[in-house]
C-alpha cells in the first residue's frame, strides 16, 4: 500500500515539474516619443514649441506643418548645469520600427530607401557642435526647409544630443543619446493614396537571450504612423491541423515608411517543416487589414532552430524522462501483477 502511495506521489511530481518547466509568459514594453537615456544627465534641454504646434505644446516634442517650399526654424534650450565646459553634438535621424513594433529615435536601424525614398533628415539642419561654458545657456538652431512640391503624409525624425562625439553610421554607440522628435507634416493623406500594408516573407532565427523565433517581414508604406496597433500571427500548417504557431502583441506603435520583423516565440515548441498557411492581423483604432499568405519553413531551418533551441531541448529531454519513467513504472507493474498470479497459481497446485 505504501509503495503504490509513493509511486503516485512521484508522479504527481513529475506531472507538476513538466507543467512548470513548460509554461512561457510573454511580456511587451512600451515606448515613449522623448527619450533621455542618461539617468544623470549632463546637460538639460527642453524644446521650445511654437504655437502652431500640432497637438499643443503638452506633447514635449515638435510636430509641425509644412507648406510646399516653406523655411521654418524652431529652437530648442539647452543649459549645463556641471562645473566643466561641455561640447554637444547633434544630428538628425530617421525614425524607424524596431522588430515588434517599437519605434527607434536614435538611428538604431538603417532607413528602408524603397519606402522612404526622400528622408525627412535631409529636410533638417542641427548645429553640429555647441560649446556650454558652466551654467550657460543657449538656443540651438533647427531649420527646416521643405521641397519646392511639398510632400503627403508624415515624415518622422528625431534630433538627437549627446556630451559625446556622435558616430556618422547609423548605430548607438555606448554613451547616452536624449532624443527629440520632430514630426513633418505635408499635405494630408486621401483613402486613395493609403496603401495596404505587406508582408515579403518570414524567417526563423534566435532572438534576444537565444529565444527561438519565426519572424514575420512586416512594411508600412504610408507616410503616417499607425499607433495602438494590435498585431496577431497565425502559422497554420497545411498537412498537420495540431501544429500551429500563434502570437498576439498590443499596443504597438509603427513609424511612418518603415519595415520591421514581428517575432512569433516558439519557447519549448518543436519547429516542424512544412508549407503554412499565414494569417496576419494588423488593427488600429482606425482600420484593420488581414493579410493571407503561404510560406514554407524548409527542413534545414527546423533541424537548425530544433538542435539549438535550449527551451525545446530542456521540454523534450523531461518528456523523454517522463516517458521512461512510465514504460519503467508499467514493466515493474507487470512483472508484479504476473509474479502475484505464478504464486496463486503455486498455492492453487499445493
Amino acid at each position: 500500500m505504501f509503495k503504490r502511495l509513493n509511486m503516485l506521489w512521484f508522479c504527481l511530481i513529475l506531472v507538476d515539474l513538466l507543467t512548470v518547466q513548460t509554461s512561457n509568459p510573454v511580456f511587451a514594453k512600451s515606448e515613449g516619443l522623448a527619450i533621455p537615456d542618461e539617468p544623470k544627465a549632463t546637460f538639460m534641454l527642453g524644446p521650445e514649441l511654437p504655437k502652431d504646434n500640432l497637438g499643443g505644446k503638452q506633447l514635449g516634442y515638435f510636430n509641425l506643418k509644412l507648406k510646399q517650399g516653406q523655411q521654418r526654424t524652431v529652437f530648442l534650450k539647452v543649459f549645463n548645469p556641471t562645473a566643466q565646459p561641455l561640447t554637444i553634438y547633434g544630428r538628425v535621424k530617421d525614425v524607424t520600427t524596431n522588430d515588434n513594433a517599437t519605434v527607434d529615435y536614435l538611428g538604431a536601424n538603417p532607413i528602408d530607401r524603397h519606402l522612404l525614398k526622400q528622408p525627412g533628415s535631409q529636410l533638417v539642419k542641427v548645429p553640429r557642435a555647441t560649446k556650454l561654458q558652466p551654467n550657460e545657456t543657449k538656443r540651438l538652431k533647427v531649420t527646416i526647409q521643405a521641397p519646392t512640391k511639398g510632400f503627403k503624409g508624415q515624415k518622422a525624425t528625431a534630433i538627437n544630443l549627446s556630451t559625446n562625439q556622435l558616430a556618422k553610421h547609423n548605430a548607438v554607440e555606448n554613451h547616452y543619446v536624449y532624443a527629440i522628435a520632430l514630426i513633418l507634416n505635408g499635405r494630408q493623406l486621401t483613402v486613395k493614396d493609403r496603401q495596404p500594408l505587406r508582408s515579403t516573407e518570414i524567417k526563423t532565427r534566435f532572438v534576444k537571450q537565444k529565444r527561438a523565433a519565426i519572424s514575420v517581414a512586416i512594411a508600412n508604406p504610408n507616410p503616417a504612423y499607425l499607433k495602438s496597433a494590435t498585431i496577431k500571427v497565425d502559422l497554420q500548417n497545411q498537412r498537420w491541423s495540431l501544429i500551429r504557431y500563434q502570437d498576439q502583441k498590443s499596443n504597438r506603435k509603427i513609424a511612418p515608411n518603415s519595415r520591421f520583423y514581428e517575432d512569433v516565440p516558439l519557447g519549448g515548441k518543436r519547429l516542424v517543416a512544412g508549407v503554412y498557411r499565414m494569417t496576419l492581423t494588423i488593427k488600429t483604432a482606425h482600420q484593420q487589414q488581414i493579410i493571407h499568405k503561404n510560406v514554407a519553413i524548409s527542413k534545414g531551418q527546423a533541424r537548425y532552430i530544433n538542435q539549438n533551441n535550449d527551451q525545446y531541448l530542456k521540454y523534450r529531454n523531461l518528456l523523454l524522462l517522463g516517458g521512461f519513467v512510465m514504460a519503467l513504472m508499467g514493466v515493474i507493474g507487470g512483472y508484479r501483477i504476473l509474479k502475484v498470479k505464478h504464486m496463486k497459481r503455486d498455492e492453487h497446485d499445493d
